[in-house]
């Protein structure tokens, strides 16, 4: 029961008790009118209390069980109607019908000062930039209810272990609408990861970790749910190539592979 429905019934309970027998009593007392000739007696009192507050204790009754019948009935039904997401899958190819959205992994590009051939180079350097390894994470409803209002809050690179300052970066602007998700259907995020990045050379076992958050509501819009999603991929070092630019001491320019490894469910929140 609410703070605001407790004090209604104590204020509707002060009238009913006191104030208007009061009145009725100074009414018949005062004789303002021929009518009101009779005196209340202590019996007539206290009966009138005890109706009243049988009558006010029946009510109090009814609203507290109304009250719980109504709590119960929103439990069942979040239960009942609960959407669950998870993600289901990580694959590399995937033509599903479903809501889509592309995460794309970038590295700086810079462009090339006093060369003859310096539109060419560059050309050259960025389709191989524009080259990527693309993972689809196929999300899926495997609750018993719609998820509405679904959105990627968050997505961050989390670590790249090879290069504390890799200057790799999403450039893709979060948060994301994944609009709603039936029961059994899929969303489809999609991170796309270069194929030619600068390795530390001599270190092949190369990883990169990924933070994703994604939110979702129940049919009733009463209970906004959050999914927290560690992802992590291998960059395996293929053939060193001519690199567009000088990047840092012990570092050369790799044509890469790119190797999903793994997934971690860190929590789901719920609130209301």
């Amino acid at each position: 029961m609410k703070k605001k429905d407790i004090t209604k019934i104590v204020i509707i309970a002060i009238v009913i008790l006191f104030v208007i027998p009061f009145l009725i009593n100074f009414s018949f007392k005062t004789y303002s009118t021929r009518f009101l000739v009779a005196e209340w007696s202590a019996g007539d009192l206290l009966s009138f209390y005890g109706a009243v507050l049988g009558a006010l204790i029946t009510l109090i009754g009814l609203i507290v069980t109304l009250n719980y019948q109504s709590k119960q009935a929103r439990k069942d039904d979040e239960i009942k109607y609960k959407p669950i997401l998870k993600l289901k899958s990580v694959e590399t190819e995937y033509n599903g019908f479903m809501g889509r959205r592309e995460l794309k992994i970038l590295f700086p590009y810079h462009s090339f000062n006093g060369d003859e051939f310096k539109v060419q180079k560059e050309n050259y350097y960025y389709k191989q930039m524009e080259e990527t390894s693309d993972f689809h994470l196929i999300f899926q409803n495997k609750g018993r209810g719609e998820a509405i209002e679904v959105s990627l809050d968050c997505a961050e690179i989390k670590e790249v272990d090879w290069d504390q300052s890799s200057h790799l970066y999403i450039g893709t602007s979060v948060p994301l609408s994944l609009g709603e998700i039936l029961v059994d259907e899929s969303a489809d995020i999609i991170i796309s990861l270069p194929n030619f990045l600068f390795l530390k050379e001599g270190q092949i076992n190369n990883h990169i970790w990924f933070y994703l958050t994604v939110s979702y509501d129940d049919m009733f819009l009463r209970n906004r749910r959050t999914l927290k999603i560690l992802v992590d991929f291998q960059i395996i070092p293929k053939t060193k190539a001519p690199a567009p630019y000088f990047y840092k001491e012990g570092f050369e320019y790799y044509e890469v592979e790119v190797l999903y490894m793994g997934s971690q469910q860190i929590k789901e929140d719920s609130g209301q």
